[in-house]
């Protein structure tokens, strides 16, 4: 019998702030500790009401360059890498105010995310982890996307990044999934994107406040930060697991399963989570 850890939450309070990804507002956002079965509640307290926006799959309300949570028409941008920290660091139970309607972008990954939390000190709570044990494989298929999980003793993931492009290319990557390996390893993966889709996706209302200090941008023959270089050779499929991460924490639950994916994005990784909530007859959620 695995012996599943208790919830977490943090310690105290504590705050951060900058621009956001897409919409470019100033964005200020405290987290504050929660009590055990609470889940992770987004809360504007920019809005009347102070709308409470859980970080659910049931709230998902929009994955384009991003995954949006909603309610009753409030909504918060651009979560991803926040529930990455959360994931990664195995935090079950958190309230985060938020002043706007997107989270600070910070440097374009986790990392800033995951060094404050890790600042106010984690705190063991006196119930056991919320657990989803699969008895079998579920198995995602839409194009050249698929996504599996089948069962196992811990938490892995496997995934391939394909894009025709000579920077990138094919990368692939495996993680087994701990606290210190999210840490050292996935979290500092920044965002990127190409640089002809820049203007593109401003035209669109997105990436208002993308800039070189919180993505990689790149081009045919070269990588436009300031540091002129990545934080790994192979940062971008570090990045995809970052991102897979943060949308997998949507569905509320813990997981013990090796998890293979190939050619993942917001809209696939929320289909793939709400195909593990269908599972009923698979599973036994805890």
């Amino acid at each position: 019998m695995i012996q599943h850890p208790n919830q977490k939450t943090i310690k105290k309070e504590a705050s951060f702030a900058g621009i956001g990804l897409h919409t470019g507002n100033s964005s200020s956002l405290k987290f504050i500790p929660a009590p055990v079965n609470t889940g992770v509640i987004f809360i504007r307290k920019d809005l009347p009401g102070k709308p409470n926006i859980p970080a659910t799959i049931d709230h998902v309300v929009g994955v384009v360059r991003g995954t949006t949570l909603g309610i009753n028409g409030a909504q918060i941008h651009t979560v991803e890498h926040i529930c990455s920290a959360l994931l990664g660091l195995g935090i079950d139970n958190l309230l985060i105010e938020v002043d706007a309607n997107e989270p600070p972008v910070a440097d374009g990954s986790a990392k800033p995310f995951v060094e404050v939390l890790l600042s106010s000190g984690l705190l063991e709570q006196d119930q056991p982890k919320k657990i989803l044990e699969l008895i079998e494989p579920v198995i995602y298929k839409a194009n050249e996307t698929e996504i599996r999980i089948e069962p196992a003793r811990n938490f892995s993931i496997h995934c391939q990044l394909i894009f025709n492009h000579p920077l990138i290319g094919k990368q692939e990557k495996f993680f087994q999934i701990d606290t210190e390996t999210y840490i050292r390893e996935i979290a500092p993966a920044r965002t990127f994107c190409f640089d002809y889709e820049v203007e593109a996706l401003k035209r669109k209302g997105l990436a208002r406040g993308g800039s070189l200090d919180n993505a990689v941008v790149v081009g045919l023959d070269r990588i436009y930060n300031k540091e002129k270089k990545l934080r790994f050779e192979d940062e971008f499929v570090r990045h995809k697991i970052l991102d897979f991460m943060g949308d997998f924490f949507l569905l509320g639950k813990t997981v013990l399963g090796k998890i293979d994916a190939i050619k993942v994005g917001h809209g696939h990784n929320i289909n793939f989570v709400k195909e593990l909530t269908k599972v009923g007859e698979l599973a036994h959620g805890k």
